[in-house]
């Protein structure tokens, strides 16, 4: 009995002390405004039962409590805002680097060491080594694969001219990563029979799907509860597969000298980790990783984007008539027509229809940075160390304060020059900002481009699905409960 005793008496000191050392976060949540959440779940599991992932779900939240709250992902304090002001401070802060360490966590678990999952200072050192790899050269390097695996999707898309309405997403997906696999480790992977047979694009989304997954339920990260679950054999599976495709090229191009003045692929991704490799900075797994890591970061946002503008301009069909014009002025013949950089330049209309359908439908709908020391916001709000500010880019995008009351309506003069100069800096940030940014946002933004100068010079784009009737799903990358069909249609 003594024993029982002196157990419930060290359980209950031991409770004591965890609340203690928390207070200061307990204590801001007296200060700030959002829902309190369960014990140890916190909130999210409210948006995965209930909301089933819905985005909604902290627009809700946002629309009672105001454009900064706090809710709590199981047991970790989760600051989000829609405020530029307060994205700028998080984005621009030193003590704001680091992803939240169970983000962090999420993607090494699911993915292994890169870039994405990295803290700092070993995420300031990856990030200056990978930097050459998004070089202007560099992109400019890329535009024949840009150029030879557009024309493959062309192709395809050609067969379903006048058969009405297609899912076209997993033919996006289909030429996103035929891009991001060869820019990321070079011509070497057409050799892959998995690269050949785009087998590996379900194992990729598979992986992106337990990434956020272990976001949104940090309890899932602990190894016993995901063999339980399954998870933990969906991810080793689907891993192992992405595996044999990197070994076969990593081994390969490991055994191979290369001359960085006379290579154009010296400074692609493989390259640059391999080095790394060579000096002993890394291991031979984490090369891999962040192949793999950089592969599903690149193809899953650039082929939503692609399709998100193409739905877009389909459910607008006076934008769409605008982005013709330009396009058949720029490429008067249609077919299979040369594009080179200095044509895109000229593309002003869809650049602006580009941002804004990054503006309401973001490749990202929100990120998480987490606090390395106290942090004083704009507002005067002392955010203590270890705190979550999740920066909601896709409400970000759409807060009435900043956008006004048309803010969730399409509207391409949104980036006219004028209209940007008069909105907060922060108020547009879909590859996020400040050191932290989006590595790769030159290159998204070049072949999604691309692609849709020449999809949308040769097809007119329709759908019967309402603009809308869309419904946004929080994942990794951005989603949606239901992806519309379109319907092409053959212009000259």
């Amino acid at each position: 009995m003594l024993t029982i005793n002196l157990l419930l008496a060290a359980g209950l000191l031991f409770w004591i002390y965890f609340l203690w050392s928390r207070r200061r976060l307990y204590m801001l949540m007296l200060r700030m405004p959002g829902p309190i959440g369960l014990p140890i779940l916190g909130s999210s599991l409210e948006n995965i039962i209930t909301f089933k992932r819905k985005i909604s779900f902290r627009g809700k939240y946002l629309d009672k409590y105001g454009s900064t709250i706090l809710t709590w992902m199981g047991p970790v304090p989760f600051m989000v805002t829609r405020d530029p002001k307060i994205v700028e401070d998080a984005f621009t802060s030193t003590d704001c680097h680091n992803k939240s360490s169970h983000v962090a966590d999420a993607i090494t678990t699911c993915m292994g060491f890169g870039l994405l999952g990295l803290q700092d200072p070993e995420w300031i050192d990856r990030r200056k080594h990978l930097n050459p790899s998004f070089k202007q050269d560099i992109l400019l390097s890329f535009f024949h694969i840009f150029d030879t695996e557009t024309k493959t999707l062309m192709k395809l898309l050609d067969s379903y001219v006048n058969q009405g309405e297609k899912d076209l997403v997993p033919d996006m997906l289909r030429w996103s990563f035929r891009i991001a696999a060869q820019t990321t480790m070079g011509s070497d992977v057409k050799d892959d029979e998995h690269f050949r047979n785009d087998s590996l694009v379900e194992s990729f989304e598979s992986l992106i799907c337990l990434t956020t997954l272990n976001i949104l339920m940090p309890l899932v990260q602990n190894k016993l509860i995901s063999k339980i679950c399954g998870y933990e054999t969906q991810r080793a599976n689907n891993l192992s597969k992405i595996h044999k495709m990197l070994d076969n090229v990593v081994k390969k191009k490991i055994d191979t000298t290369i001359e960085r003045h006379s290579d154009p692929e010296a400074n692609i991704v493989i390259n640059r980790a391999i080095e790394l490799y060579r000096k002993g900075d890394i291991a031979y797994k984490d090369v891999k990783s962040e192949c793999c890591i950089m592969i599903a970061a690149g193809y899953d946002t650039s082929a939503l984007t692609v399709y998100h503008a193409l739905f877009l301009l389909a459910t607008h069909p006076e934008h769409q008539d605008a982005v013709f014009e330009e396009l058949n002025a720029v490429f008067p013949t249609a077919g299979d027509f040369e594009i080179v950089y200095s044509d895109l330049q000229k593309l002003e209309y869809l650049e602006r229809v580009m941002k804004e359908t990054l503006r309401l439908i973001p490749a990202i709908p929100i990120t998480a940075r987490e606090t390395k020391q106290d942090v004083q916001l704009s507002n005067g709000l002392l955010i203590p160390k270890g705190v979550v500010i999740g920066i909601d880019i896709f409400h970000t995008h759409r807060n009435p304060e900043v956008w006004g009351p048309e803010a969730a309506s399409f509207n391409p003069d949104n980036f006219l020059p004028e209209n940007i100069e008069k909105r907060h800096p922060y108020a547009f940030v879909p590859f996020a900002r400040g050191k932290r940014n989006c590595i790769g946002s030159k290159y998204a933004m070049m072949s999604s481009k691309f692609a849709l100068a020449r999809i949308l010079r040769n097809y007119q784009i329709n759908t019967s699905f309402p603009f809308k009737d869309l419904v946004y799903v929080d994942n990794m990358t951005m989603k949606l409960a239901k992806y519309p069909r379109l319907e092409l249609q053959r212009r000259t």
